[in-house]
């Protein structure tokens, strides 16, 4: 007799889901990498465009995190209707088209629009991908899986400093790059318009993908797709079991504000305060990054796989809490350290903790919810840590650097910003870990079940956590 799935009809659990983890976190990773771009170029952009601080902090931030933010519950509504395979198409398409916007405007407006036609675009890649990934993903492979993408994340940005610096440095040589129909585009520019040609292939890969898998019609009737459902459904579901949803998110926000707004920043940050050319900073921060990043996303989701294997099912919040709360001594070191090698070691250390608290922000989001909502709660998730960290993060260091601290005082204002977030954050994250009653061994469930009773779901992930009210 063979084994027993863990997956829904039409699933390819084990093995063969990898193959499909590797192209959605290839996505993931040109997504991120297209959306970083901007801070490698801050200080060329800053002057060709007269831009100020608080300037290149909306852009960064809020120009990006707003649409993005408003289009996910959109986009996990469609995820949730089995049209995953569409939803990234689509956004493929026109993420890319505005990054070569990015490159062509001539202004502030010009390049606030594209900004938000940008962050409209990879609106769709969380909730869809990650909807698409959990049908295939055995429950013990979660935390690896999701350590994939976060990976993906971490070195999207990490090619847009390090692949990216080596670029801008070749077009610099060159006087910038010749465009028929534009004339010479600035380095800065041209950057932007060579960066949205990898993405092509990727488009093609997604072609031969299997969309959502399709549900037989009733009597046995034709298949067809999951009927779409309205957000109502997920904000009941999460509202019913907040005392566990909430501490979550706040500790998740935590994570991607610093994770955003070090992206941000840092680049600038050692432009300023070490003396770096825009080229020499994405070379040597991509290339720390290329290193500490993914070694946090590992063990971060390698240690949840475990502590769950082990039956703790407040896995999650409790690798949130270690993680956030070692964040404040690393910021501390990075941004008040005289000394360069000290100064890179700190951001080396910063890099690889709040990689490491990626892989349980967000699995901790999945193994709370059950697959029928998973779109939809995802997008309302990553919209909600998205506006906070991602919208708020590089504009308030763009604020307190311009009002408060001064060009040269970037640092403090990292400073001033990390070290109350780590600590909300790892303290949240420790009023979590009792929400998701600490001590309880975890009883084995399939990832993916059929609900005895069609009115009342059982999380995927281990039901007594997720059908708490």
């Amino acid at each position: 007799m063979p084994p027993p799935s863990d997956g829904p009809p039409g699933a390819q659990p084990g093995p063969s889901a990898w193959p499909l983890v590797a192209l959605l976190a290839a996505i993931q990773l040109s997504a991120f990498s297209d959306r970083f771009l901007l801070t490698l170029v801050a200080t060329p952009a800053k002057q060709a465009l007269a831009l100020s601080d608080t300037q290149l902090g909306l852009l960064q931030g809020s120009a990006f995190a707003l649409p993005y933010a408003l289009a996910l519950p959109l986009f996990g509504m469609v995820a949730d209707s089995g049209r995953q395979r569409g939803v990234l198409l689509v956004c493929l398409t026109l993420w890319s088209a505005a990054t070569v916007a990015c490159g062509l405007v001539g202004g502030f407006g010009g390049l606030f629009a594209a900004r938000f036609v940008l962050g409209l675009g990879q609106a769709g890649v969380g909730p869809a991908g990650l909807s698409l990934m959990t049908l295939h993903l055995r429950r013990h492979m979660l935390g690896r899986g999701i350590s994939a993408i976060t990976s993906a994340s971490t070195l999207g940005r990490s090619l847009a400093l390090l692949v990216g610096g080596a670029v801008l440095a070749w077009l610099t040589a060159r006087n910038g790059f010749d465009l028929p129909g534009f004339g010479v585009l600035a380095p800065w520019q041209a950057l932007f318009v060579l960066a949205a040609l990898p993405n092509l292939p990727l488009a093609l890969l997604l072609l031969r993908i299997r969309p959502g898998p399709t549900h037989t019609g009733r009597n046995g009737g034709m298949p067809s797709r999951p009927r779409a459902r309205s957000l109502g459904e997920a904000l009941a579901w999460v509202r019913r079991r907040r005392r566990a949803y909430l501490p979550q998110t706040v500790a998740a926000t935590a994570t991607v504000l610093m994770a955003q707004t070090l992206t941000a920043w840092a680049p600038t940050f050692y432009v300023r305060s070490f003396g770096f050319s825009p080229a020499e900073s994405g070379l040597r921060l991509g290339l720390l990054v290329l290193i500490a990043a993914p070694l946090g996303h590992v063990a971060g989701g390698i240690g949840l796989d475990r502590l769950r294997r082990a039956g703790r099912i407040d896995a999650a919040p409790l690798l949130l809490a270690f993680g956030l709360i070692l964040t404040v001594p690393m910021t501390l070191l990075t941004s008040l350290a005289q000394d360069l090698t000290l100064s890179l070691t700190g951001f080396a250390g910063l890099v690889a903790l709040v990689g490491f608290t990626s892989p349980p922000s967000l699995a901790g989001i999945q193994i709370l919810t059950p697959h029928r909502l998973r779109g939809r709660v995802s997008a309302l998730f990553l919209a909600l840590v998205t506006l906070a960290g991602f919208g708020l993060g590089p504009l308030l260091v763009g604020l307190l650097s311009d009002r408060a601290f001064g060009e040269g005082g970037l640092g403090l204002a990292l400073l001033a910003v990390f070290a109350p977030v780590g600590g909300a954050g790892a303290l949240a994250a420790a009023l979590a870990r009792r929400a998701w009653r600490p001590g309880r061994r975890e009883r084995p469930q399939p990832l993916f079940r059929r609900p005895a009773n069609h009115h009342r779901e059982a999380s995927s992930f281990g039901g007594d956590i997720a059908a708490r009210p």
